[in-house]
């Protein structure tokens, strides 16, 4: 028992000057902070901003070209998305005429695209326009039908290229239950759930924290074959990987870590940011500074809880 309290969080064994421990509670307790803050849902709104975007795209109804105009674009579109917008926009081969019924239309084919929800169509001097919200796909799952992408609401999208999203795959859960008639459904699942909101909690510490070099942009896929010890009630429910193959140690579902006895999750947090902010990366085997990092093991660490 001795030689396992030995064992860091890292991969391999590291013992610290009383210099480092310092830096790293102080480190912890400015992660706790911003935990805290998170959590209690201020100043979350970063993540969400969309950049006000206006795209004119040119597109033929009938015999006259007609203009298309969408509004609040974000800039995480890609060119492929927009041109799953456009062939939906004309589905049906209406011959344009600038007026109420084609925008209505147009409307209707909008939202029947679940890239797409609150789709407002009006007609402008020149053109349609389109005001619509777009979901935001944070995750995706491979099934033997195809890739499928989430939103945070789980929400399931069909796949499109998207080259500007940090888009991490979940493993592990019942993909066989998704197909095209799943697209524009919300996924009930537990596991699912779980993933997705690990994700969130991610992107929103990268934008408080490490908002140019995201650590999130490192992760490849979240494991959550063994959700709630269903496979091996002694080893972690919820595992990251990083693009290197490193293992990362999550555990419990967010907000659960009492049940295993496991690190609080503001102490995971401060572990693997604190990594990250040591190292330049957690893609540990690829810098040779070890194989995993266990998230799950408690620290013992004082953390000022009743201060915040």
């Amino acid at each position: 028992m001795a030689e396992k309290n030995k064992k860091s969080w890292f991969g391999f064994k590291k013992k610290l000057t009383k210099t480092e421990k310092k830096e790293r509670s102080k480190a912890v307790r400015n992660t706790l902070i911003i935990f805290l803050i998170i959590i209690a849902g201020v100043g979350l709104t970063i993540g969400f901003i969309y950049m006000e975007r206006f795209v004119k795209v040119s597109y033929r109804f009938g015999q006259e070209p007609l203009d298309l105009e969408m509004v609040n674009m974000p800039e995480w579109v890609s060119p492929e998305l927009e041109k799953k917008i456009a062939d939906t926009a004309e589905k049906g081969g209406v011959e344009f005429i600038l007026n109420d019924i084609v925008a209505q239309q147009v409307g209707e084919n909008l939202r029947t695209l679940a890239w797409l929800y609150d789709v407002q169509v009006s007609v402008g001097s020149k053109s349609i326009v389109v005001d619509a919200k777009f979901r935001k796909p944070i995750a995706m799952v491979v099934s033997h039908t195809g890739q499928y992408y989430l939103d945070s609401k789980a929400v399931v999208i069909d796949y499109v290229p998207i080259s500007e999203l940090t888009i991490v795959e979940i493993m592990g859960v019942a993909s066989h239950q998704l197909s095209s008639q799943s697209v524009g459904t919300q996924w009930q699942s537990d596991d699912v759930a779980a993933a997705l909101e690990l994700i969130e909690l991610l992107n929103k510490m990268d934008a408080q924290i490490q908002p140019e070099k995201p650590l999130l942009a490192e992760i490849q896929t979240i494991d959550v074959s063994n959700f709630n010890g269903r496979r091996n009630a002694s080893q972690p429910h919820i595992v990251l990987y990083a693009k290197d193959g490193t293992e990362i140690k999550w555990g419990a579902r967010i907000g659960q870590w009492h049940k295993n006895l496991e690190a609080k999750d503001e102490e995971k947090l401060a572990m693997l940011y604190n990594t990250f902010k040591e190292l330049g990366t957690i893609q540990i085997r690829a810098a040779q500074k070890g194989t995993f990092l266990d998230l799950t093991r408690q620290q013992n660490l004082s953390l000022p809880i009743d201060r915040y």
